[in-house]
């Protein structure tokens, strides 16, 4: 994983357009990370779950805690099955 600002990317644009690792791009001004870049090998391995999670992120509202924590415990149990 490496950490960048900006004006890293004007540099060397390629940090963000052939990503070789995990890149974290930084705003130094409040010192905080502001986005995140994964090489796409690693986003076919993530994809369902980076969408469940935004599908239950832009619905939270819609979604009581009850229906959130059934969708955790299913997701477990599938991550768990998975994993073996």
């Amino acid at each position: 994983m490496i950490a960048i600002s900006s004006s890293d990317i004007v540099k060397k644009p390629s940090f963000i357009t052939n990503p070789q690792d995990i890149t974290f791009v930084n705003d130094m001004k409040k010192n905080i990370t502001k986005s995140v870049v994964i090489p796409y090998e690693i986003y076919t391995k993530v994809k369902e779950k980076i969408e469940d999670e935004l599908y239950l992120y832009e619905n939270q509202k819609a979604l009581g805690k009850s229906a959130y924590d059934e969708f955790l415990s299913i997701e477990d149990s599938f991550v768990g099955d998975i994993a073996k």
